[in-house]
């Protein structure tokens, strides 16, 4: 049966995902807001939860009026909530994964403006109401409780309630935790990247035919993971000169099965012989969680002056930056093609995300699919040409 679904992700990341979901067939109705994407699935599956530029995903419940910001919306918030129809949504999320008849749950509030009752409130309200409609024996699980009586390896179910103005919303979390927990990212040391912001930088730099793509700050490997996964065609090189986050690296990707290539290196110095690249997808160290260290413990200098050394005929460089470090700037001085310039929101800083041609080499445009929703996505007012 169809369902309706609600993708979220990081801000300015909208129309990446908005691809990603097109591209997997059977989506409709596809619309774009901050932070997140809805759809229509026609028919829901288990391949839902492999979307990778997605923080989480939810399908949609229903909805709910007339709750204002004084406490007596609570005993209404119980009734409307009450007089849901849940049928349809557990029915489709059958069909995406399995979980028990008699299932554990909690709840998610998120409360826009000011109110007279906190998320608690609003959860535990939740939790009453809900726990007859989503079967018999379905238990509430209260996060204001505290961990003690927490399931030890996670409720079965997550109900998501979003409150703006006196209206709410009422999802049901697709998979059994979020999208942006990778199973295989089991080890990680500090500055690790988000790793939907690394599929999405995938995403953007990927190449026509695969080709070789290296990571020369790959700290934990997460960008050389998600490269690795999302084009099995590729060749994928990744290198630190921390050996301790190059050993993380190593145990993620082989949780992962991701065939990629390890070697302890100095970003300053030549990684790989002259003209073997396709691409370079890294995130270099920002000195804020993670301080830089060898040839470019004074700045990156060194790498960019290097680095156009390493492409071939054709290469492209993605990368993703601090904001205020500014560093369109120097690669244009250096005489790198700036061709895309993305704002995201990342742990609270404003970053960017940039795609560069390095000097020398002919550049290779974005792909079509991801040009035309990121024009949907200017269009609606939720980014600009280099931001938001």
């Amino acid at each position: 049966m169809a369902a309706a679904l609600i993708a979220r992700c990081v801000r300015g990341l909208e129309w990446i995902l908005a691809e990603e979901i097109a591209g997997r067939g059977g989506a409709s109705s596809l619309r774009l807001a901050e932070r997140q994407v809805t759809f229509t699935a026609a028919r829901p599956g288990p391949g839902l939860l492999a979307l990778r530029t997605a923080d989480d995903l939810f399908l949609e419940a229903g909805l709910v009026t007339g709750v204002d910001h004084t406490r007596a919306a609570l005993p209404v918030l119980a009734a409307r909530l009450g007089g849901l129809d849940l049928a349809g949504p557990l029915a489709a999320l059958r069909d995406i994964r399995d979980f028990p008849d008699k299932l554990t749950f909690d709840v998610v509030a998120s409360l826009a403006g000011q109110r007279n009752y906190n998320r608690y409130a609003v959860e535990d309200t939740a939790g009453a109401a809900l726990g007859p409609l989503l079967g018999a024996g379905a238990r509430y699980v209260s996060r204001s409780a505290g961990t003690a009586d927490w399931p030890a390896g996670g409720t079965d179910l997550t109900v998501r309630v979003f409150l703006r103005g006196t209206g709410g919303q009422v999802a049901l979390r697709a998979g059994p935790r979020p999208l942006h927990r990778r199973d295989w990212k089991v080890r990680t040391g500090p500055g690790s990247l988000h790793p939907p912001v690394a599929a999405a930088l995938a995403r953007i730099a990927r190449h026509p035919a695969g080709g070789r793509v290296a990571d020369p700050f790959c700290g934990d490997g997460t960008i050389a993971v998600e490269v690795a996964l999302a084009d099995p065609g590729a060749q994928v090189l990744a290198a630190d000169l921390d050996g301790d986050r190059l050993g993380s690296a190593r145990a993620n990707a082989a949780r992962a099965g991701a065939p990629v290539r390890f070697i302890q290196a100095d970003a300053g110095a030549p990684l790989v012989r002259a003209g073997r690249l396709d691409q370079v997808i890294t995130n270099p160290p920002w000195n804020r969680a993670v301080g830089a260290a060898g040839r470019v413990a004074d700045g990156l200098g060194p790498f960019w002056r290097r680095l156009p050394a390493a492409f071939g005929p054709r290469g492209r460089i993605a990368v993703i930056a601090d904001a205020e470090l500014g560093t369109a700037g120097p690669l244009r001085g250096q005489g790198y093609d700036i061709t895309l310039v993305q704002g995201i929101r990342l742990a609270g800083r404003l970053s960017e995300i940039l795609v560069a041609t390095p000097p020398g080499a002919a550049p290779i445009p974005l792909d079509p699919a991801l040009t035309r929703w990121r024009q949907r996505a200017i269009e609606a007012g939720l980014v600009s040409g280099d931001g938001f």
